[in-house]
């Protein structure tokens, strides 16, 4: 269970990371190419710590 809780909330700050790309190049018609390497990372912090929370 909590490994199944563990990569749900990875996909959902995947996704919302993603989202918030794909906002940000509709609306100031640019991406923030700085921004790519920290949505691709930052899920797999998130994970971990919500893992690291249950151990």
């Amino acid at each position: 269970m909590l490994n199944v809780l563990t990569a749900l909330i990875g996909i959902a700050t995947l996704a919302l990371g993603v989202a918030w790309l794909i906002y940000t190049w509709i609306v100031h018609l640019e991406i923030p190419y700085f921004a790519i390497p920290l949505v691709l990372t930052v899920p797999v912090i998130v994970a971990v710590a919500f893992r690291n929370c249950w151990d």
